[in-house]
């Protein structure tokens, strides 16, 4: 006889055995995963209830006390909510239509089996007949007195029995063998809602915990602890042959069936049977927070009542790892697994146990997924240690775990940079300024989530691994092992030892809290989608400046590098009480570099750049002083360099009688003469600056407008760092080059150096396009295409310089001014012909010519 081992997909080899066991089967009503109908049952059924059918009628004698069977079998009837009452038992499966009482002083004296199988049914009333001193009464005018109180019992035959049987309410396994009871201790180590304490263990049918460890039971048989004496094991081993001899004879051939479907090269599982591959303690993917998600299994069970087709639908509860309130934790969910019809794929089904996962495109195999798993969970336990600069492309999660289930945040895709901090969220994300002015929306539900997740009980993890619960073994204290579990705690990884278990790994949420600098809030990252930074080391080099300024910036600032690239909060003794920050004031015309001096500084040093604009930090002198200093400790903390673009709305001068002026003014003072790190400001109106601010700026670079050698250098730089980026992909022809460096009509233009980044990206997109109609592989940016940006360019300076002379003609006395573009994102680069990097980078302030005003 053959039986599935359910941690392998191959059948295993149940040992031949005879006993005198009469197993005959009848399919009835399963309530739930831990009781069916009928001790008989095959398989379990569909329907609400089944009549019972006639077992074995010839058995009607009672058991006396010299013939007790191994396996003896008991029948109880109930009527409505009334305590079940004792029918019946023998050593064979019983016609629930033929039963009597049994007195009480057998009852008392019975022997006790190794296994007891002990069915309920429910019954209803036909006609009871009326009360006499034959006998107790069946029916609605059952006494509750004991059977005794009445005359002595006589047989009753079928047509005196009075009720109708109308289904079976469950069968359970009571186990009164100790031998075995201690046995199951040893084998069973994590089964969450069993335990084996007392005289007696009752388990419900159809008996998974017994399916799931008869392959470690039959193990243990043959390898009993050393404490155990001959006739110990003997005994031990003999109601271990009973028990799987009992469970072969009832499903066998069913879950023998069901191991084959598993082993086939496309492995496939009943409804039914699907429990057999949710044994408690094992790996299981299900989709959680967008992602396929690894959990263990805790406990599986079906619920209390039916869909519309009479099924009872799948509970799975089980727990992975989440970070909350400093810790890492476990965390219980629980899932429904919905019924369905005939054989279905394992890869298919909405939970997947680990050994048949094949990864999002179901190619992988799951030894190299598990492996995966590993590795992204201990780097889960690194980047809660500290705070981590790292790029970031893809989807972020949708992810509610923790003290962060009220945070509603978008989704969307993000390739940018981002600091990851769990323990800044938790701190931070619920007074985050940006909250109450987006409208972050997120469903209840992860869309994909294939089943309605609850919360679920914790369960309670063994310290120490399963032994046997025998005199012997439990006076024997050495060498008292470990469970796998027993690391398995609440840990903080800033102060914790990392534990050296892969399983904990295994099981860790794979997404990770922290903060988006593009977008200034707070999201959720998919582990796998975080790579570490490739810090440009050319962009300060290329940066198209006059030299002495960028001299002195390198100098100033070169001292707060982060070697390492890692987030590190700038230094205490970098400020001792105030005023000792670094304040750069960059000013000057649009597009001229200002902006793009801050993020090459934020480059050179291998640091953040938290770049903020008036919307971030409104206008409301309220809101400004929360949402700055919001931020400004949140720089302090990712020792980020802060850029404040366009300030010049916080710096104007104050005026009499404007109180919210002035005190918009005030709070900026105050944010700037504590504030520890370094803080650039960008502006193109100075001369409207409080003087209140020139004695809290610690440089003011200014910014002169570009000469055409200037825009020569920045075309240069442009068209070189684009095929540098492209990797080949992209190519500027020589007819391109000549034509930005010497054509007149892009002269005349005067462009600065954002709206030469602009132009460039036109070309490029124009190119790609002819480059897609074409079918060719290398994209290649000719003069054709910088030629007609150049001509969409002239038309609106046309329109825009003709409306000034309409406004001139029409006697309003001024030019109008045509408005600019922000020089925000302009990328400008030179080479400086004479630098040395390292050593203008290393030298004093005393050595450097000071810079222009």
């Amino acid at each position: 006889m053959h039986i599935p081992n359910p941690g392998s997909t191959a059948p295993s080899q149940f040992p031949p055995l005879t006993l005198n066991l009469h197993i005959h089967t009848t399919q009835v009503t399963m309530d739930d995963t831990n009781s069916i109908a009928s001790f008989e049952d095959i398989a379990p059924s569909t329907e609400n209830t089944k009549d019972a059918s006639v077992i074995d009628t010839s058995s009607s004698e009672d058991i006396v006390d010299e013939d007790v069977p191994d396996v003896c079998y008991v029948l109880q009837y109930k009527e409505g909510e009334k305590a079940p009452v004792e029918v019946r038992r023998g050593p064979k499966p019983i016609d629930p239509k033929h039963g009597k009482f049994l007195d009480e002083d057998s009852q008392k004296n019975k022997k006790k089996s190794v296994l007891e199988i002990v069915t309920v049914v429910a019954t209803s009333v036909r006609n009871s007949p009326p009360l006499n001193d034959d006998g107790p009464p069946f029916g609605r005018y059952m006494p509750r007195h004991p059977a005794h109180r009445y005359a002595p019992p006589r047989p009753i035959s079928e047509d005196d029995i009075n009720t109708q049987v109308t289904r079976s309410e469950n069968t359970v396994m009571m186990i009164r063998s100790h031998h075995l009871i201690n046995a199951l201790a040893a084998v069973v180590g994590y089964y969450p809602g069993t335990t084996f304490m007392g005289d007696e263990v009752k388990i419900g049918a159809p008996y998974s915990i017994l399916i799931h460890h008869r392959a470690a039971l039959l193990r243990y048989k043959n390898s009993q602890p050393t404490t155990h004496d001959e006739e110990y094991k003997s005994t031990t081993s003999k109601h271990i042959d009973i028990l799987v001899e009992f469970l072969e004879q009832t499903y066998g051939s069913q879950i023998r069936e069901e191991g084959l479907r598993h082993a086939r090269q496309t492995p496939t599982a009943t409804y039914e049977w699907l429990w057999l591959l949710l044994r408690p303690g094992e790996v299981i993917y299900t989709r959680y927070d967008n992602i396929w998600t690894s959990f263990v299994v805790s406990r599986v069970y079906k619920r209390a009542t039916p869909n519309v087709d009479g099924i009872f639908s799948y509970n799975i509860d089980c727990w992975n790892y989440m970070y909350s309130d400093g810790k890492l934790r476990r965390k219980m969910h629980s899932f429904d697994m919905n019924p369905f019809s005939g054989e279905e794929a394992i890869h298919n089904l909405p939970i997947i146990p680990a050994r048949f996962f094949t990864g999002e495109d179901k190619n992988q195999l799951p030894s190299e997924l598990v492996a995966e798993q590993i590795r992204l969970g201990k780097l889960v336990w690194d980047l809660y240690k500290e705070p981590s600069y790292k790029s970031y492309e893809g989807y972020l999660a949708k992810s509610r775990s923790g003290r962060s289930a009220n945070y509603h945040a978008p989704v969307g895709y993000i390739n940018g940079r981002v600091i990851v901090d769990g323990e800044s969220f938790e701190r931070h994300w619920h007074t985050c300024p940006l909250n109450n002015r987006r409208n972050y929306v997120c469903d209840s539900d992860d869309e994909d989530r294939p089943m309605s997740a609850r919360p679920a009980t914790l369960d309670q993890l063994p310290y120490f691994a399963s032994k046997c619960g025998c005199h012997a073994c439990d006076n024997n204290k050495r060498g008292e092992e470990l469970s796998e579990f027993a690391m398995f705690q609440d840990l903080n990884p800033k102060t914790t030892k990392a534990p050296n278990n892969d399983l904990y790994y295994h099981v860790v949420s794979k997404v990770i809290a922290g903060f988006v600098l593009s977008e200034r809030r707070w999201g959720h990252f998919h582990v796998e989608k975080l790579h570490d930074i490739k810090f440009d080391k050319e962009a300060f080099k290329y940066l198209v400046l006059d030299y002495e300024i960028k001299a002195t910036v390198k100098a100033l600032i070169g001292k707060f590098a982060s070697a390492d690239g890692q987030v590190s909060a700038w230094p205490k003794d970098f400020v001792k009480n105030k005023g000792q920050g670094r304040i750069f004031l960059l000013h000057g015309s649009p597009g001229v570099g200002k902006t793009c001096t801050a993020e090459c500084v934020a480059e050179l040093t291998h640091r953040p750049l938290l770049s903020l604009t008036s919307s971030d930090l409104s206008t409301n002198t309220h809101q400004v002083e929360f949402s700055l200093n919001y931020f400004l400790s949140l720089g302090e903390r990712f020792g980020a360099i802060v850029l404040l673009d366009e300030a010049d709305v916080y710096l104007e001068s104050r005026r009499d009688r404007d109180i919210e002026r002035n005190g918009l003014v005030s709070v900026f003072l105050r944010a700037l003469e504590y504030y520890r790190g370094v803080l650039f400001l960008t502006t193109n109106r100075v001369e409207t600056f409080d003087a209140a601010f020139t004695s809290r700026i610690h440089v003011a670079l200014h910014y002169g407008a570009l000469t055409d050698t200037d825009r020569e250098r920045i075309w240069m730089n442009s068209f070189d760092r684009l095929e540098r980026d492209a990797g080949g992909r992209v190519h500027v022809a020589m007819t391109a080059r000549e034509y930005a460096w010497r054509s007149g009509d892009v002269r005349s233009l005067r462009w600065n150096g954002r709206e030469i980044r602009n132009a460039l990206q036109t070309a490029v997109a124009l190119a790609e396009s002819e480059a897609l109609d074409d079918a060719a592989d290398v994209v290649l940016v000719t003069d054709k295409h910088l030629r007609s940006v150049v001509h969409m360019s002239r038309g609106f300076k046309n329109f825009m310089q003709g409306r000034r002379v309409r406004a001139a003609a029409d006697g309003n006395g001024e030019e109008e001014e045509v408005e600019e573009e922000d020089e925000e994102d302009a990328v400008v680069y030179e080479e400086p012909p004479h630098e040395d990097d390292s050593a203008a980078f290393s030298g004093s302030e005393e050595d450097i010519h000071r810079p222009r005003y």
